[in-house]
């Protein structure tokens, strides 16, 4: 049960799901730890084979090509959806160690602060994201050549609430490097139970996907929104 929580980052909630104790069957085999719930082995592989394969789907061949609201929507069905579900189970996992570890590994003290610094930063950017920057880059993407922002809007140029969110990736993307150095790259110690591996190996495979979830929206979807905008402006001043 360690090696898979080790090897696959969304084995832990799938385990949970069926309530196996991973501390407690950490040292067993999938087979034993099905037996001792009496559950069936076929099906928890199901689940555990059916959220690797969603985790590993492919990204957009080209979302260069994707208009700005189909990327909207993949940005938030496959990006923050992971946020809104990885970061408040690894700020739990990190209390959980720093409460029952901190004494024999004092790292994880300042881990477990920043992981909650993180799951604050990261759950507030995309609340702002998804109720106030995105409906408005849906908007310009639904009304070409059209300037005039939504009502609803509390600005008139989508440069001044990017910028923000930019700076904002700069501080997650700086917390999650302090996570590495903290933890010795994500590396579990050789100690650590299943839950202490399984925190390490999300916290690896969310700063992967927080790469790519930046990487679409700073170097994709704002540049790309903020021509628009800028092209829409000049076509209003024809």
């Amino acid at each position: 049960m360690r090696d898979i929580v080790a090897s696959q980052a969304s084995a832990a909630s799938v385990l949970q799901r069926f309530e196996i104790d991973l501390c407690s069957s950490a040292g067993q085999s999938l087979t034993q730890a099905c037996s001792n719930l009496q559950l069936s082995v076929e099906q928890v592989l199901e689940k555990l084979e059916a959220a690797e394969a969603d985790r590993n789907s492919a990204p957009p061949v080209d979302p260069a090509s994707m208009s700005l609201e189909k990327l909207v929507q993949h940005i938030v069905r496959r990006h923050h959806q992971l946020v809104r579900h990885e970061i408040p189970r690894l700020a739990f996992l990190a209390h959980k160690l720093a409460t029952k570890h901190g004494q024999r590994a004092p790292q994880l003290v300042p881990v477990d602060r920043l992981m909650e610094q993180l799951q604050q930063e990261m759950i507030a950017h995309i609340e702002k994201e998804e109720n106030v920057l995105f409906p408005f880059i849906v908007h310009l993407d639904q009304h070409l050549g059209l300037a005039l922002p939504p009502a609803s809007s509390c600005f008139r140029s989508i440069t001044q609430p990017i910028r923000m969110m930019m700076n904002e990736h700069e501080t997650a993307s700086s917390i999650i490097a302090e996570l590495r150095t903290l933890t010795n790259g994500f590396t579990a110690p050789e100690w650590a139970c299943a839950n202490h591996v399984s925190f390490h190996t999300g916290l690896r495979a969310f700063e992967k996907d927080l790469k790519q979830h930046i990487y679409l929206e700073d170097d994709i979807l704002f540049p790309r929104a903020v021509e628009l905008e800028d092209s829409t402006g000049a076509l209003s001043g024809l």
